[in-house]
């Protein structure tokens, strides 16, 4: 039998890991991180939710990469602050007095 034979298995299990490594370290586009905060909001949203209820905008703090807001038509207003790699955030503090 030959020893490339004995290897292959290896290799593909290596090559594999790599792929995995690749995919989990790819960072999320916009539309990617607001259809998942909104998917969240209506998890927890009264019934009259829509998805449409959500809108992102900018943050000014570098470590804040946006901030999502959900109305929903009764006032209940949700915030998410996401960070750089769609993480999601405490509220940020404003600087202290």
């Amino acid at each position: 039998m030959n020893r490339i034979y004995l290897f292959l298995p290896l290799a593909a299990l290596i090559a594999f890991a790599g792929y995995l490594g690749l995919q989990s370290g790819k960072i999320p586009g916009e539309t990617e991180i607001i259809n998942r905060y909104a998917a969240a909001y209506m998890d927890t949203a009264p019934s009259g939710a829509s998805p449409t209820d959500c809108a992102a905008s900018p943050h000014p703090d570098p470590a804040v990469r946006m901030v999502i807001n959900c109305a929903h038509p009764f006032g209940l207003t949700t915030t998410y602050y996401v960070g750089p790699r769609g993480e999601a955030l405490p509220e940020p503090q404003g600087p202290d007095a």
